[in-house]
């Protein structure tokens, strides 16, 4: 496995697209980051602006969301473009127990994203740190160490689906188009048309599980009382969410394995 893994790391640090991926995880984040992180003016009783406040979690966790995007791209031509231009039999002729192939290339693909998540974080840091906020601010929640660590992951995930769905179909669009489409379309869709009648089938939609990483669950917040509101419902935040899209990558996984064990190249 030794030698498939290192033929993995050297195609994915020799290919153009890889260095054009770090590039964009640096400077996308950032310009999200100053979005996010725009001051926003404080008023006193009386509608007098009496200073500025940012939010300093969302400058340093949205632009993860860019990112794993980016991740996608570098997950689905990891296998995606090897079919497309029939390399992959080339990379089995040379490695032909497939089971040591698949793992270097699920291994480089987590690695690759969890260091383009990083770039990113750091990106946003330097942002936040150019407009005097190396820290969090007094008035804000200093994000947690839990928060840092879901946020990489939630990358790594994105970057492993994409990479199993376009396995899955070996076509790269798939792996970088499904998950896109799915959270940002037809997962708002199928959440809207379910409404409170299945609200169980709303909260394991993979990618919007996904997407919910960075928050909270309200029953940790201070002030939070049940009682108030017997009909509150909260979908799987936090470690939930991250939890909840796990299990389907499993399923994308599984599938993946056996499609790449089993199919002719």
């Amino acid at each position: 496995m030794a030698h498939s893994l290192t033929y993995e790391r050297v195609r994915i640090t020799t290919v153009r697209s890889t260095w054009i991926s770090l590039a964009l995880a640096v400077l996308l984040p950032m310009a999200l980051a100053a979005l996010a992180s725009s001051p926003n003016p404080v008023y006193d009783e009386q509608g007098n602006q009496i200073g500025e406040q940012i939010d300093w979690t969302q400058g340093i966790g949205a632009p993860l969301v860019i990112t794993a995007v980016i991740a996608s791209v570098i997950a689905a031509q990891a296998i995606g473009q090897e079919y497309r231009f029939g390399v992959i039999r080339l990379t089995l002729t040379a490695f032909p127990r497939r089971i040591d192939v698949l793992l270097s290339k699920i291994l480089v693909v987590a690695a690759a994203s969890a260091v383009l998540a990083l770039v990113s974080l750091a990106s946003a840091w330097a942002v936040l740190a150019l407009r005097g906020y190396p820290t969090p601010p007094d008035y804000a929640v200093a994000p947690d160490a839990g928060f840092y660590i879901r946020g990489v992951l939630s990358v790594v995930l994105w970057g492993l689906s994409a990479f199993a769905l376009a396995g899955i179909t070996r076509q790269t669009a798939v792996g970088i188009a499904v998950p896109i489409i799915s959270g940002l379309i037809v997962e708002q869709i199928v959440a809207a048309l379910v409404g409170s009648r299945a609200q169980w089938l709303a909260d394991i939609l993979p990618w919007s599980a996904l997407s919910r990483w960075g928050q909270t669950p309200v029953e940790a917040q201070p002030g939070f009382d049940p009682a108030m509101d017997p009909t509150f419902h909260e979908p799987p935040v936090g470690w939930g969410g991250v939890g909840v899209f796990a299990v389907w990558l499993a399923v994308f996984m599984a599938l993946q394995v056996w499609s790449f064990l089993r199919r002719d190249a």
